[in-house]
Formats: C-alpha cells, sequence, structure tokens
C-alpha cells in the first residue's frame, strides 16, 4: 500500500468511528427517553392503584350512593393532600364524582354476575374520562399531582 492508500484506508476506519459513536449517542438518548416513558407509566400505574383503592375501600360501609359520595369525596381530599377549599379543587372533586358513583354502582354488584364486567368497565371509563379532563383543563396529567417532594431533614441527636 502507497501513502496515499493508507491514508484513504485509515480516513474510512476513522469515520466509521465517528459513525458508531454517532449511533451509541442516539441509542443512548432514546433508551434514556423510553426509560422515561416507562417509568411515568409506571408511577402512574401505582399512583392510580393506590387513590382507587383507597376511594374503593371508603365506599365499602356506605349505605347509600350519597354516603358513598361523601366518603369517597374525603378518600378523595385525603390522598391527593388537599383541603377541598379552592375552586379548583372543588372543580376537580366535582369532576371526580362520577369515578366514585361507577364505584359504587360496582359495589352493588354480586361478584361473578354477568354485570361485573361492565360495571367495571364503567369505573375505568369514568376515571379515564375524568383523568382526560384534568389533561385538557389543567396544566399537566392528573396523577403528575402526587408528586411529591421529598423534605430532607437534617439529623439531629437527642442526648
Amino acid at each position: 500500500m502507497t501513502a496515499p492508500t493508507l491514508t484513504v484506508f485509515l480516513e474510512g476506519l476513522e469515520r466509521a468511528a465517528h459513525e458508531a459513536s454517532i449511533a451509541e449517542e442516539n441509542y443512548r438518548r432514546e433508551a434514556s427517553e423510553r426509560f422515561r416513558v416507562l417509568e411515568r407509566e409506571r408511577a402512574f400505574g401505582f399512583r392510580r392503584f393506590n387513590l382507587m383503592g383507597a376511594v374503593l375501600a371508603a365506599l365499602g360501609g356506605s349505605k347509600d350512593e350519597d354516603e358513598a359520595l361523601a366518603g369517597g369525596s374525603a378518600a378523595f381530599l385525603r390522598e391527593m393532600s388537599w383541603s377541598g377549599t379552592t375552586d379548583s379543587q372543588k372543580e376537580t372533586l366535582e369532576h371526580f364524582q362520577p369515578v366514585i358513583r361507577a364505584g359504587w354502582a360496582l359495589m352493588q354488584v354480586e361478584p361473578g354476575a354477568p354485570e361485573e364486567a361492565a360495571g367495571s368497565a364503567a369505573v375505568l371509563q369514568a376515571l379515564t374520562d375524568f383523568e382526560n379532563w384534568f389533561a385538557s383543563s389543567r396544566t399537566g396529567p392528573f396523577l403528575a399531582e402526587l408528586d411529591r417532594e421529598i423534605v430532607e431533614l437534617p439529623l439531629v441527636e437527642v442526648c
């Protein structure tokens, strides 16, 4: 090989190395974004599960729909760490009430009854409608409201 041939050969290797580096960085960026998406889906899934678990548990001892609505509303506010005194919180709770009503209706169905699947679907649809309303009328997804910043407190020794 002559010097110009070696130069062309080495330039080809260098170009391939740079292209591989670019491909690696692109993949890392894409993978990082995918991890963020999956992390948010997981977090929202557990938040949804915990919220609905608390709300549905609050309906358990209710004797009628009005009592269930009051108990479910209180559980919702408690889970959100809200007082329910601001207009925004009141409006949000009002839009969440169909979810509570659907949950109450589902609790009236005998386990294993043919209506059970339709009742579960109704609760899920009401929850989806609520989340869609919130996302379109507020600054982002409802479940992001449950983001809690953990405040680190200094460790204090007591003598």
